[in-house]
């Protein structure tokens, strides 16, 4: 992928172009991680709890992380009184 310039606002935001975001599944809320190796900056996604979780229980309970929210969800009507 070729490199992307983006600018800096004043107060340090940097806007994420679109077509990344959607690559990337990043969304409002999601978290990112920035590492700083000599002179660049490297940014990577944080897995969410769901995702993490949905990795760990693959063949039990779902294969996406909305299949898990489903298996939760389920879980909690069935324990409520």
């Amino acid at each position: 992928m070729k490199p992307i310039s983006v600018t800096v606002s004043d107060r340090g935001y940097v806007v994420l172009p679109a077509h990344l975001r959607k690559e990337m599944k990043i969304t409002s809320g999601s978290r990112i991680l920035i590492n700083k190796q000599k002179d660049k900056l490297i940014l990577e996604i944080v897995p969410s709890f769901t995702t993490k979780l949905s990795g760990l229980t693959e063949k039990t309970i779902g294969d996406r992380p909305e299949s898990v929210d489903q298996f939760i969800d389920g879980e909690r009507e069935e324990r409520l009184p």
